[in-house]
């Protein structure tokens, strides 16, 4: 297994983390109650940057947020996946 192929494995992971952790919020709002604290811990600090830029109250209280981390991701993912 190459190291890029490691590399887009670990993104694939990120990206479906962040996925079920916006799922999860519909269900489970808070960030401290189990299963949501799980996927929380992963994905709060890839949108924390984003939220910062981008956050709920600049957005009319819609956190988009997830969407651009989930976004560069993909493109992370793109750059890599075109380099094999």
């Amino acid at each position: 297994m190459t190291l890029s192929v490691l590399f887009i494995t670990l993104l694939r992971v990120l990206e479906l983390t962040l996925i079920v952790d916006c799922l999860l919020s519909w269900v489970f709002p808070d960030e401290d109650k189990f299963p949501r604290s799980v996927t929380w811990q992963i994905a709060g600090p890839l949108c924390a940057p984003f939220r910062k830029l981008i956050g709920p109250e600049r957005t009319g209280g819609f956190d988009l947020s997830p969407l651009a981390a989930l976004i560069l991701l993909q493109v992370m993912r793109g750059l890599l996946t075109r380099e094999l």
